[in-house]
């Protein structure tokens, strides 16, 4: 697979795997796309487009200010009528870019999207600060919390599929492991990113809305939001996956995202 890499100043740095029509990867700055993203990008490739992820570095942790370094990005990178794929605040920052710079993006694909703060994030962002300020004594907290914002109960309740998960988990979950900069980066996105279903009635690039029915961490029904308020957007729905679905069952999401890209 070919593959090149670099950095755009002011915005951050990025890799890009094969040949043909762009597709750039986005997503929380506390979920690094080698991890989650590398089947994602396979999957890509081998269907004949170009996928590009990004790793946002740039001065502005604030919605608006990421979206225009993420345009910094692809201008940087000179795409034409790019597409663009996120998960999670990485889909905001995708419907965000694209409902700003509507000339330069062909399509967006926004994968366990939100519009607006709700109630439970509120409370799921008011735990993540207290523990992202306590010490080592509350990593088996942040793996419980990890465990159940990710995956579905009927699947938690299984010691088949949590155990080979506890290890790897427990590895992000560690005091450790845990980035300040990225952390603060997320959160304070989020803080800034609160009811925008009205500007995003106005949208007017092709979008796909993919939603997850056990989604305990950006939760599916404000998914549907999003895809109520974006006119003529496709949803698709897996009713019994949870959050971290991408990453556990990459190539049952993409066949549908895949389908849509290929269609536009």
């Amino acid at each position: 697979m070919k593959q090149s890499c670099g950095a755009i100043q002011g915005a951050g740095r990025y890799r890009r795997f094969g040949r043909g029509k762009p597709v750039l990867i986005l997503s929380n700055p506390q979920a690094n796309p080698d991890w989650w993203a590398a089947e994602i990008v396979t999957l890509l490739v081998d269907a004949g487009f170009e996928a590009i992820t990004f790793v946002h570095e740039g001065s502005h942790y604030e919605s608006q200010g990421v979206v225009e370094d993420v345009k910094r990005l692809i201008d940087g990178l000179g795409l034409d009528g790019v597409r663009l794929l996120g998960w999670s605040q990485g889909a905001v920052i995708a419907q965000e870019t694209a409902l700003a710079h509507p000339g330069v993006i062909r399509s967006a694909v926004l994968i366990a999207t939100y519009g607006r703060q709700n109630y439970m994030d509120k409370v799921l962002q008011d735990a993540w600060d207290v523990l992202a300020v306590g010490g080592e004594e509350l990593d088996s907290v942040r793996l419980a919390m990890g465990l159940l914002t990710s995956h579905p109960a009927a699947l938690l309740g299984s010691d088949n599929f949590v155990g080979p998960l506890i290890s790897a988990q427990a590895e992000w979950a560690s005091k450790r492991s845990t980035s300040v900069e990225a952390r603060t980066r997320s959160a304070t996105f989020i803080r800034s990113y609160q009811d925008r279903l009205d500007p995003l009635s106005r949208m007017t690039v092709p979008c796909l809305i993919v939603g997850f029915g056990q989604d305990a961490d950006t939760y599916q029904a404000r998914a549907k939001e999003v895809a109520t308020a974006i006119p003529a957007s496709l949803y698709i729905e897996f009713p019994d996956a949870g959050h971290l679905e991408p990453v556990i069952h990459p190539a049952d999401v993409m066949a549908p995202v895949l389908q849509f890209l290929l269609d536009r």
